[in-house]
């Protein structure tokens, strides 16, 4: 007797890249093959564009788009996935993904009328806060099948072909699993699961899932014209009674499954993270961080009434063109196939971060505020009390600025930075709440916080070319001292030059290590193994980050990652094997038995390895798939910190200051010398416009909306949105301290969606959140309303000057 088994397909295309490269007819020419080869094949399937690429269909090719939105609201095919820029969003900060499932899902449900409910991306995305942030976002269930592209993700094997996929504060969503019956695109591929089928037969409720990428091109290789013969074949097998489904209506009739919370020990990306030095992954969040600080600043302006840097009292376009931008930026080929295609996410990159533009906020602010001659206007867009570097004329130094707030300050307010000083074959700075000591000749770093020290070696760097090891440890020249600045060039050759200084805080040493591959080093060899490692004297139990996460990791596996041999396209692959790798945002915290460890905060080198006695970051690395392109130099900072223990919140706050420490989401403005007139402030010096008192919880983001519906039923425009997020596992119970006066506060999905009505009194909202919990509060701030002008009593100034 036959076997039931259920037969489903993705076909997944995009926009970035395959359109820009092939031209216009992608898209089109995608969907009206899939529609083929469910004609043909009898199959229901699983369409998986980004979300900039069904706007771009419905835009330039309404008809294919007719047909498309025609067979998703038949239930012949289902949209999945739906993020707005297919990114790999464990490469990317925890505020991008969550706008990347909320615009992808905002863009589905604007044109085709339908709301997501499944997740599936052809390409690796994955991070274990990731079903929270889906089921946030009104998804229900998923699949963890990604295929082999130029990259070689790995998750676990499972038996069975459907588990609960859960995420750390309990959310779970139905998922097929990676398993032994996933296709993929090729014929060859379902000759051989035909093969294994012979022998090992299936089981009743087996799932085949299969990736496909139609493109009915003679320059494509997987078109339906190939596949549909041996799919017929496979379909047609007497063994078995197939049956059609979309992915989500498979799922929804699986009644029961395992619970699988899959941790970063689990899986493997593939991918040749590290390559030019992280460049992609770094502007990434280099222009997040500069977008969420001029969210902020426009809504804090906003806050402050008339008048505005703007026509309206929020740039709701501006700030929403540029997250499109970002998030297009952050597609899966402008890093994978950076040299084929990136150039244009770099271009997507400048256009958000020109849009974001928060310069005019900032003139404003400073304008109303008015520092004192001589003094600063301190912004800080996070949301806790920070110190924020300000370069004084008596030398660096630091001032303490409040939560989602600024400050106005004078000279008389910079808490001056140590400098270093030598002491014999020693440099050292020295204060009574931090001290380093360096010593080069022995090449070792001794720290010194309240509470405790810590003594280490500095970094070494290491690098292949030609075949041969390079190892940089020791000094080319003598080191010079520019005030709170240390510096050297190692040898061999001068390729790698450390930069060490005091880090604002007062409680962490900052460590600069850049690399120029010139000589020897400019012939670099290919492979993660083979780049350029900064390597720590270190070993203990490792803690890293992840997208609005941190967790422990053991590192302790073999990884396999592929590379052409020549051309991407044609020639054959080879293999390396990646040993004990691990990923970490911006942060690696090596902590002993006793609790006490030392954090490792950095910009941007996010691949890790692991070995007995050391560990190693990849600086850069040359990546065979951008064949001759390769960004040489590589710059990454390291932020040092010792302690006795610290919670997972701590480490989340300190790695935000980090990243992008140029100052380019946290500005300093110089007072300009006031106008004879002189003005006087509207403005009070300092201002919090919001905080928290819950230590294990962080305020990750403050904007604002055009418009989102009340659990009352009321309209509220341009409503404040807040994300906060707990880090430690806790559960808590948040007092939010507002400087205006609430009319509504509510708790929603991250849609805007379900309100759940939150007590305000006095200015002080209470939200509980549950351990691990990505949490979204929406407010209507009465003095943060949109003002509006009595223009018409003002009609005499147009209405007949063109008489004059």
């Amino acid at each position: 007797m036959p076997i039931p088994i259920t037969y489903t397909f993705g076909n997944h295309m995009h926009w970035a890249d395959m359109e820009w490269l092939w031209g216009y007819h992608v898209l089109p020419g995608s969907v009206q093959d899939m529609l083929r080869f469910c004609r043909e094949s009898g199959a229901k399937g699983n369409v998986n564009f980004d979300g900039i690429g069904y706007e771009k269909l419905a835009a330039e090719s309404p008809e294919a788009f007719a047909e498309l939105k025609a067979a998703v609201q038949s239930g012949a095919v289902e949209v999945v996935g739906g993020s707005y820029g297919q990114p790999y969003g464990l490469f990317h900060g925890g505020e991008s993904n969550v706008r990347q499932r909320v615009y992808g899902a905002r863009t589905i449900r604007r044109l085709f009328g339908v709301g997501l409910r499944t997740f599936w991306e052809e390409e690796f995305d994955f991070f274990p806060q990731l079903p929270q942030i889906l089921a946030g976002c009104g998804f229900e269930f998923a699949s963890l099948f990604f295929q082999w592209t130029w990259h070689s993700p790995e998750l676990p094997m499972e038996p069975v072909p459907v588990v609960d996929w859960e995420a750390p504060d309990g959310s779970r969503l139905r998922t097929a699993t990676r398993n032994r019956l996933n296709l993929h695109q090729w014929p060859e591929d379902i000759q051989i699961l035909m093969d294994e089928l012979a022998v090992a037969g299936t089981r009743p409720g087996d799932l085949i899932l299969q990736w496909l990428e139609l493109m009915p091109s003679p320059d494509w290789m997987c078109r339906s014209e190939l596949l549909l013969p041996k799919t017929k074949q496979l379909l047609g097998d007497p063994r078995f009674e197939v049956h059609f489904a979309t992915l989500g209506d498979f799922l929804a009739c699986q009644a029961e499954a395992p619970v699988r919370r899959y941790t970063m020990d689990d899986v493997w990306h593939g991918m040749s993270l590290g390559k030019n030095g992280d460049r992609h992954p770094r502007r990434s969040h280099e222009v997040e961080r500069e977008l969420q600080s001029a969210e902020f600043l426009y809504a804090l302006l906003g806050r402050f009434g008339r008048p505005y840097a703007q026509w309206d009292v929020y740039p709701v376009w501006e700030l929403e063109e540029a997250w499109r931008n970002l998030l297009g930026a952050q597609h899966h080929d402008n890093h994978e196939c950076e040299g084929l295609c990136g150039r244009v996410g770099y271009a997507q990159f400048g256009m958000a971060q020109a849009l974001a533009d928060p310069v005019r906020g900032l003139d404003l602010l400073e304008r109303r505020a008015i520092p004192p001659e001589g003094g600063w206007l301190v912004v800080n867009p996070f949301g806790w009390r920070r110190a924020v570097l300000v370069q004084a004329e008596a030398g660096t130094g630091t001032v303490e600025v409040p939560s989602f707030g600024y400050r106005v300050v004078g000279p008389d307010d910079v808490a001056l930075l140590p400098v270093w000083t030598r002491e014999g074959d020693t440099y050292a700075l020295r204060s009574p709440e931090f001290g380093a000591v360096v010593d080069p000749g022995a090449w070792s770093l001794r720290l010194r916080t309240a509470q405790g020290q810590r003594s280490l070696s500095l970094p070494a760097v290491e690098w292949h070319a030609g075949g041969q090891l390079y190892r940089s440890d020791r000094l080319a020249s003598e080191p010079t001292i520019d005030g709170q600045a240390l510096s050297f060039l190692l040898e061999p050759e001068g390729h790698v030059a450390m930069w060490l200084g005091p880090a604002a805080g007062g409680d962490s040493l900052d460590l600069v290590v850049s690399f120029e591959p010139c000589g020897s080093a400019a012939a670099l060899d290919s492979g993660i193994g083979a780049g350029v490692h900064v390597v720590w004297n270190l070993t203990g139990e490792l803690w890293v980050d992840q997208p609005y996460g941190i967790s422990r990791v053991s590192a302790e596996s073999k990884r396999p990652r592929k590379y052409p041999t020549g051309d991407w396209m044609t020639s054959p692959q080879r293999f390396e094997t990646v040993e004990n790798p691990f990923e970490s945002q911006s942060l690696v915290d090596v902590v002993e038995s006793d609790g006490s460890g030392l954090l490792i905060l950095h910009d941007g080198s996010m691949q890790w390895l692991r070995r007995n006695d050391s560990l190693r970051s990849v600086l850069t690395m040359r990546d065979p798939w951008d064949e001759d392109r390769f960004e040489t130099d590589a710059r990454v900072l390291f932020r040092l910190h010792p302690h006795a223990g610290v919670t997972s919140s701590d480490r989340y706050r300190r790695s935000r200051e980090l990243f992008g420490s140029t100052e380019a989401h946290c500005r300093t403005l110089p007072a300009a010398h006031p106008p004879e007139a002189a003005r006087t402030p509207d403005l009070p010096a300092h201002f919090s416009l919001l905080s928290c008192d819950a230590p294990n919880v962080a305020l990750t983001a403050l904007y604002r909306e055009t418009s989102v519906v009340s659990p009352a039923g009321r309209t509220i425009d341009y409503p404040f949105v807040l994300r906060l997020v707990e880090f430690d596992g806790r559960p808590a119970t948040a007092r939010l301290r507002v400087a205006a006066t609430v009319a509504e506060a509510f708790e929603t999905n991250y849609l805007g969606e379900a309100g759940k009505v939150l007590s305000a009194r006095d200015g002080t909202i209470q939200v509980k959140l549950r351990p691990f919990g990505i949490h979204t509060v929406y407010l209507d701030l009465v003095e943060g309303r949109k003002q509006v002008r009595d223009l018409d009593a003002k009609r005499e100034v147009w209405a007949t000057v063109h008489r004059v």
